[in-house]
């Protein structure tokens, strides 16, 4: 069968657009150096770590009791992500890194990679990543605050950058923040501008930014909507913004 080169196109630019979650590289296609380094994944029962950089890798397992070293192979491409086989000493590591959402067993931090570790015949499962990856590189905007909604026509944005620092529209007024992730999500340091609007858009604004100074972890759900749950359980929700390419107001 000949395939036209329209057509050739048009799939190729397909893979493109479905291929937008954090981490995520096109099936076959993988990139030169495989998953960013340095990329360390973890797991529980028992504990493991595992770290890949530029040339090597290794790996703690048995809560640190065990450890296998070796020359990081070339990553072989897999339609979610990579595989490596690697030869240390008398083990020998598979590893599988797949691009999708896990859940940390015991943190319930959120990682953009799923991880699986073989060697010495046993099978370790755990996550990967930097959850960070799972917030920055683009903007969210506000659609639900407490499960009250939003007010029609306003705007509420949250765009989290690499630095540690947050920023975006409260409503009336535009905020930073920082924000610092270890086990949960705490963000602090929250300053705004000090405009004047409607009533009804300032009080919004307000619950924002209370609900905001109070977070305590985040949650990615199955549609792919961020949640930012407070102490006592109420959460800003919040969606990729569809077209990165319009400029924030």
């Amino acid at each position: 069968m000949v395939v036209s080169p329209r057509l050739l196109l048009l799939c190729v630019a397909a893979v493109a657009i479905a291929c937008t979650a954090p981490g995520c590289r096109a099936p076959g296609n993988p990139e030169a150096g495989g998953p960013p380094v340095p990329f360390k994944a973890r797991g529980n029962e028992p504990g493991w770590l595992l770290t890949i950089t530029d040339d090597r890798m290794r790996l703690e397992y048995a809560y640190g009791t065990k450890q296998a070293h070796a020359p990081r192979p070339d990553p072989v491409g897999t339609p979610d992500g990579y595989r490596y086989v690697a030869a240390a000493g008398e083990h020998e590591l598979h590893v599988r890194i797949r691009n999708r959402l896990c859940t940390d067993s015991m943190s319930g931090m959120y990682y953009p990679a799923a991880v699986t570790v073989r060697v010495d015949g046993e099978t370790l499962s755990g996550c990967g990543g930097d959850p960070a990856d799972l917030l920055t590189g683009g903007t969210w905007v506000v659609e639900d605050l407490a499960g009250r909604g939003v007010i029609d026509a306003s705007r509420m944005t949250l765009r989290f950058r690499p630095d540690g620092r947050l920023g975006g529209r409260a409503s009336c007024n535009r905020y930073t923040a920082s924000y610092v992730l270890t086990g949960e999500l705490d963000i602090d340091a929250v300053t705004s501008t000090d405009e004047s609007c409607a009533p009804a858009l300032m009080n919004q604004e307000q619950l924002f930014l209370r609900l905001l100074r109070n977070v305590r972890r985040f949650a990615i759900t199955d549609t792919g909507a961020l949640r930012l749950v407070t102490t006592d359980g109420q959460a800003i929700t919040a969606r990729r913004r569809a077209s990165l390419s319009t400029p924030e107001t």
